[in-house]
C-alpha cells in the first residue's frame, strides 16, 4: 500500500528516475534555469492578480494568491533541503548566483502596489461584509497586509528602491557569511598525530576521528571537525588538556579568516548589523527588533528582557556553584591544575555527570539509555513509538525512494499505530550523519507543506550531525543526541500533522518566537518507551539539574549578543563595526554575563542563526521564549497522564494545535490545547533558577 502513494517526492524535474535500489541524483544543472522559470510564471501570476478589474473575493484575489508561484516554491524548497545538507561547490555557486534573484522577487511580491491595493480593497469588503471569508482567510489577508506593511509597501517610490537595493545587498551578504562560516569551520579542525592526545575519547569515536581525517586526504593521525556551538563535544572526554586546549581555541578564534574579499565572518556579520539597521530606519523604526516585533509573539522589548533578566541572574547565581564542583572535579582528577581554564569546563562537568550516573542504579541507565548510548534503530524506535502512542500515527520505512541526500532515509507516516495503519499522510525523511559539505547542527526543512488549497500533502526532512562509528563498529546517539532528535521529530511532527488551506499558513509557518515550542515539548515523550514522562516544567530534585548554570548561561549570552546587534541605530552600528569583539564585550558586562571561563554560545564570528539568514535575526530569545511555553504544556501533559489521560491529551493537543500551524494566532491554540494562559514559573524551575 505505501508504494502505491505519491507525494510528488523526489520531483521528476530536479531529480533523475529512482532505481530499483531507490538510489537517483539530483540535477543540479536545473536548479538555476528552474527557479528562474518559477520566477517569470510567479510573476506573470502576481500582474494577473493585480490586474482583475472584478470586485475583490476570495475566489479571484485570495486563493489565486494562495495558489501562485507553485513552480518556484516547489524548486526552492527541494534546493534548501538539498542545499542545506550536501552543499557542494555546484550548489554553493547556485545560491550565490540565486539570492540577489530571489530577494528582489521578494521586494516585488510584497511592494507590488496593485496586489498591495488588491488585497486592501478585500480586506475592507470582507470588513463591510460585501463578500464572505472563513476564519483562516480572514487571518491569511490579515498576515499578508501585515508582511507587506513591515516590508515598506506604504513607502514612496525612492524609498522602495533604496529598500530593495538594501535587501539584496543583505541577501548577499547572509550568502557570503554561511558560505565562509562552513569553510573556516572546515579549515580550523584539529589534527592530531600523536594517539596519546586522544586519551579518553572512546575507541568507536576514536575510529570516526580517523575515518574524518583519511577523507579529507591526512595519511594519518585523527581530525577533530569543529561543531556549531563554542563548546566542542569532545572536550568532555579528552583527558590531554593540550589537545583540550587546541580544540577551544579553534572553536573560539572562529571569526578570525578571511575570506577572498580579505573580510572576516565577524567583519561580514558586523556589516550585516549596519545594513539590518538601516533598513528599520527606513521603515520607520527605532531598530531591526522593533520592525520584526509584530510578527512575532512577543508583544515588546522589555518583556523579552525582563525574561532574559532573570534568567541571567538566576543563571549566573546556579552557575556559580557549578563551577566549584567543576574545579573540585578537575584537581581530583589532574592534581597538577593550578587554575580552571575554558578548556577544562566541559571536561570537568563530565567528571561530575560521570560520578553522579555511577550513583545511578543499573535499571535507571537502562531506562534512560545514558549507559553507553542508544543505536540508531532503537532511537528510531523510540521517536516513532512515543508519536504513535500521543499522537495516533505509526511510521513505516520507504526503501523504494531515493535518499535526498547521501545516506538518508525515507519513511511514510500513516493515521493509525503499528499494526493498523490507515491513511497515507506524509514523508519524513531522516539525514542522521555529518558529513563535510553539510551545514552543522540540526533542523527540519520541507519538500512540500500540507495544503488543501494547493492539494500538496508534507515531505519534511530531519538532519542532525551524528558522528558515524568507523566501519565495524556501532553507532550510538549519546542523551543529548537523542533530545535533538526528538527535538527536531516535533518540528517534523508539526508539518507532518497539519491541516492548512494556504501553505503560507501551515505547519511550522508561525511566528519566530513560538515555532520552537511544539519541538521542545516532543522533548518530554524521550522515556515514553520505559513509561516514564520526563516533564521539564516539573519540581526536579537538585542532583537532576546538575548542569542547568552553564548550558543557560552561554545560551542567555548569545541571546544577549543577538539583541544588542539589532537594537542599535544606523549609527550605532557602523561605529560597533569598527571593532566588534569590543562591542560583544561591552554588551555581555552590561548583563553581568562577561564569564572568563564559559563564553556564549555562539560568538559573532559563528551565530549562523542571525547572520547566514534573517530568520532568528533578533530572535534568537525564541528559543526560551517557547521554552516557557514548553514547560507549561508539560506540566499539563503530565496532569493528564497522571489522570490516565495521556492517549487524549496527545490527540486534543494535535487536534487544537499541531494541526493549526498558523491558521489562527498561536497563543489561541496554545489556550484551546491547554486550556489555560501559559505561565513563565515551570520554565524557571525547570532551569534550577527557583527554590526545589
Amino acid at each position: 500500500m505505501a508504494a502505491e502513494l505519491d507525494y510528488g517526492y523526489p520531483d521528476p524535474a530536479l531529480h533523475t528516475a529512482a532505481q530499483g535500489d531507490g538510489t537517483g541524483q539530483w540535477r543540479d544543472d536545473r536548479w538555476v534555469p528552474q527557479t528562474r522559470e518559477g520566477l517569470d510564471a510567479h510573476r506573470a501570476e502576481i500582474e494577473a492578480i493585480a490586474a482583475d478589474p472584478s470586485p475583490a473575493t476570495v475566489e479571484n484575489t485570495l486563493r489565486p494568491l494562495g495558489r501562485a508561484g507553485a513552480l518556484l516554491h516547489r524548486t526552492q524548497r527541494a534546493f534548501s533541503c538539498v542545499y542545506s545538507a550536501d552543499a557542494d561547490e555546484v550548489r554553493r555557486s547556485a545560491r550565490s548566483t540565486l539570492a540577489p534573484e530571489l530577494a528582489a522577487h521578494q521586494d516585488l511580491l510584497r511592494l507590488h502596489p496593485g496586489l498591495h491595493a488588491r488585497l486592501t480593497e478585500l480586506h475592507d469588503r470582507i470588513a463591510r461584509d460585501e463578500t464572505p471569508a472563513s476564519p483562516e482567510q480572514r487571518w491569511f489577508l490579515e498576515q499578508e497586509l501585515q508582511a507587506a506593511d513591515l516590508a515598506g509597501a506604504g513607502l514612496g517610490p525612492e524609498q522602495q528602491e533604496s529598500l530593495r537595493a538594501l535587501n539584496q545587498e543583505l541577501s548577499c551578504e547572509e550568502t557570503a557569511y554561511g558560505q565562509l562560516q562552513n569553510h573556516e569551520a572546515a579549515q580550523a579542525a584539529v589534527h592530531v598525530t600523536e594517539e596519546s592526545a586522544l586519551r579518553g575519547v572512546p575507541a568507536a569515536q576514536k575510529e570516526a576521528l580517523a575515518q574524518a581525517a583519511r577523507e579529507v586526504g591526512y595519511d594519518r593521525g585523527w581530525l577533530l571537525t569543529l561543531t556549531m556551538p563554542v563548546q566542542q563535544g569532545l572536550l568532555s572526554w579528552l583527558e590531554d588538556r593540550t589537545t583540550r586546549e587546541r580544540l577551544h581555541r579553534a572553536s573560539i578564534a572562529r571569526g578570525s579568516l578571511p575570506g577572498e574579499d580579505g573580510r572576516t565572518t565577524r567583519q561580514i556579520g558586523a556589516r550585516i548589523a549596519v545594513l539590518r539597521a538601516r533598513r528599520a530606519q527606513l521603515l520607520g523604526f527605532e531598530n531591526h527588533l522593533e520592525s520584526v516585533l509584530p510578527g512575532r509573539t512577543a508583544p515588546n522589548r522589555s518583556s523579552i528582557e525582563e525574561m532574559l533578566g532573570r534568567i541571567a541572574s538566576g543563571s549566573a547565581a546556579r552557575l556559580a556553584d557549578e563551577i566549584g564542583r567543576i574545579a573540585e572535579a578537575v584537581r581530583r582528577a589532574e592534581p597538577e591544575v593550578q587554575q580552571l581554564e575554558p578548556w577544562d569546563i566541559s571536561f570537568g562537568q563530565q567528571l561530575v555527570e560521570s560520578a553522579r550516573q555511577d550513583d545511578r542504579t543499573d535499571d535507571d541507565a537502562e531506562g534512560k539509555g545514558s549507559a553507553g548510548g542508544v543505536p540508531p534503530e532503537s532511537a528510531l524506535q523510540r521517536v516513532f513509538h512515543a508519536a504513535g502512542q500521543v499522537y495516533g500515527i505509526s511510521v513505516v520505512e520507504r526503501e523504494d525512494l531515493p535518499g535526498f541526500a547521501p545516506g538518508a532515509r525515507s519513511f511514510e507516516v500513516f493515521e493509525g499505530t503499528a499494526g493498523t495503519p490507515g491513511t497515507g499522510m506524509g514523508l519524513f525523511l531522516l539525514d542522521l550523519y555529518a558529513r563535510p559539505t553539510k551545514s552543522g547542527g540540526a533542523w527540519m526543512n520541507s519538500f512540500s507543506v500540507a495544503s488543501s488549497l494547493t492539494g500538496t500533502r508534507p515531505v519534511v526532512i530531519n538532519c542532525l550531525n551524528v558522528t558515524p562509528a568507523a566501519p565495524g563498529a556501532e553507532t550510538v546517539l549519546s542523551d543529548d543526541e537523542m533530545r535533538t532528535l526528538f527535538h527536531e521529530f516535533g518540528h517534523a511532527l508539526h508539518g507532518l500533522l497539519a491541516q492548512a488551506e494556504f501553505e503560507e499558513l501551515s505547519g511550522t509557518a508561525v511566528p519566530r518566537d513560538n515555532v520552537e515550542f511544539p519541538s521542545q515539548v516532543n522533548e518530554i515523550f524521550q522515556h515514553l518507551h520505559s513509561g516514564e514522562l520526563e516533564q521539564p516544567g516539573r519540581t526536579r530534585a537538585e542532583e537532576e539539574l546538575w548542569g542547568k548554570g552553564l548550558s543557560t548561561f552561554e545560551h542567555v549570552a548569545a541571546v544577549v549578543l543577538d539583541l544588542a546587534w539589532h537594537t542599535l541605530s544606523p549609527e550605532q552600528a557602523e561605529a560597533a563595526a569598527s571593532d566588534p569583539e569590543a562591542f560583544e564585550q561591552v554588551a555581555l558586562d552590561a548583563w553581568g554575563l562577561d564569564h572568563p571561563l564559559v563564553p556564549p554560545r555562539y560568538g559573532s564570528g559563528f551565530f549562523k542563526h542571525i547572520f547566514a539568514g534573517s530568520g532568528y535575526a533578533a530572535g534568537y530569545y525564541s528559543y526560551l521564549w517557547a521554552e516557557a511555553l514548553a514547560a507549561d504544556a508539560a506540566e499539563w501533559f503530565r496532569e493528564e497522564a497522571a489522570a490516565g489521560r495521556l492517549i487524549e491529551a496527545g490527540r486534543h493537543f494535535r487536534r487544537e494545535l499541531l494541526a493549526r500551524g498558523n491558521t489562527r494566532d498561536p497563543y489561541e491554540s496554545y489556550r484551546c490545547a491547554v486550556g489555560r494562559q501559559p505561565q513563565t514559573e515551570p520554565l524557571m524551575r525547570s532551569l534550577g533558577l527557583q527554590p526545589v
